[in-house]
């Protein structure tokens, strides 16, 4: 009788230690997952990527354009949702998040580039002019957005 009751011991220490070592994978696997710095992505990309609006904001001696949402399909969003600015820099425009901090860069030929380890440097993003004031993003051959108003005035001649 000892000896089955030594039997039954001996299997259901392995089981309870089979059962403390998935607990402590998973307490270590939840661990390092809300320690880990959130995943980020192309700002620049979260900004002008999507329909797009941009609002003339004129001063004195240039002009500043807001980003703003253009789209009525999107629940996380609301239509007119500032999204960003472009301003008008020097050989360029630069695009500046909320925070007025520049993410990105709008070439004279309109090539658009982002400035955070983040966005894909592979494909060209090119910004292609369809009609006056309606543009449309282009990542590769793909489509990835439309701008609808004008660019600010520059001395580079971009409307």
């Amino acid at each position: 009788m000892t000896s089955s009751k030594n039997t039954v011991d001996r299997y259901e220490k392995p089981h309870c230690n089979l059962v403390s070592a998935r607990i402590a994978v998973v307490v270590f696997t939840v661990g390092v997952f809300l320690s880990a710095p959130p995943l980020r992505a192309c700002e620049v990309a979260q900004i002008m990527f999507g329909k797009n609006i941009l609002d003339i904001i004129p001063q004195q001696d240039y002009e500043t354009a807001l980003i703003r949402y253009g789209d009525f399909e999107n629940s996380k969003l609301n239509f007119g949702a500032f999204r960003g600015e472009i301003t008008v820099d020097r050989g360029g425009f630069s695009i500046r998040n909320n925070n007025q901090v520049v993410v990105g860069s709008i070439s004279p030929d309109l090539r658009m580039e982002g400035l955070d380890d983040d966005c894909d440097k592979r494909q060209t993003i090119i910004i292609r002019k369809v009609q006056s004031g309606a543009y449309v993003i282009m990542n590769g051959n793909t489509p990835v957005g439309t701008i609808e108003g004008r660019f600010p005035k520059n001395s580079f001649g971009v409307r």
